[in-house]
């Protein structure tokens, strides 16, 4: 699985009709939706550069995105200032959070987390969610901390290895 981590820096600067092109859905809140356009423009471009494939319609299952020609399978999160974006040859599923300070333990009780300390709750919680992106049980997991975030990438594929690639002007310490 490849993992990009890239740093939306000004969303607005790009040009709104190109983003608009990317649209997937409705989305009433601005900002939110140039998240949403970049993700899609950050997969399309993805999927054209680094892997070389020229079918990159996006179709949806449910809520899940796919690729129209099953070249490759994604997941996207956003959090913060980042979008994640996993691919694999395999169904997956990743999220990112920026780690807040909150009063966590109710929900962790609440969603039944096994956690004791916000660390713990944000990998949990980053696991929870790209689970049910991937929409199975993960067979692979890999979660990482960069800086005040945590990121999940699961994946069906029990030999599934992870690749994370970042775009980013903040230094993430290393694994």
């Amino acid at each position: 699985m490849d993992i990009f981590v890239i740093e939306i820096i000004d969303a607005d600067s790009v040009h709104q009709k190109l983003l608009l092109e990317f649209k997937k859905k409705e989305i009433s809140n601005p900002k939110k939706l140039n998240q949403h356009c970049l993700s899609y423009l950050m997969v399309d471009r993805i999927l054209r550069e680094f892997y070389k494939i020229d079918d990159r319609e996006v179709t949806f299952e449910g809520n899940k995105p796919k690729l129209k020609s099953g070249a490759k399978r994604f997941s996207i999160s956003h959090s913060g200032d980042y979008i994640a974006l996993a691919f694999s040859d395999f169904d997956c599923g990743i999220d990112i959070e920026k780690n807040k300070p909150r009063d966590f333990k109710e929900i962790a009780k609440r969603m039944k987390f096994a956690c004791n300390t916000l660390e713990e709750f944000y990998s949990e919680w980053t696991f929870f969610e790209a689970k049910y992106k991937l929409g199975s049980t993960p067979r692979a997991v890999k979660t990482y901390r960069l800086g005040d975030y945590t990121l999940t990438a699961v994946s069906e594929n029990e030999k599934e290895s992870f690749e994370i690639y970042i775009q980013s002007s903040q230094y993430f310490p290393p694994q």
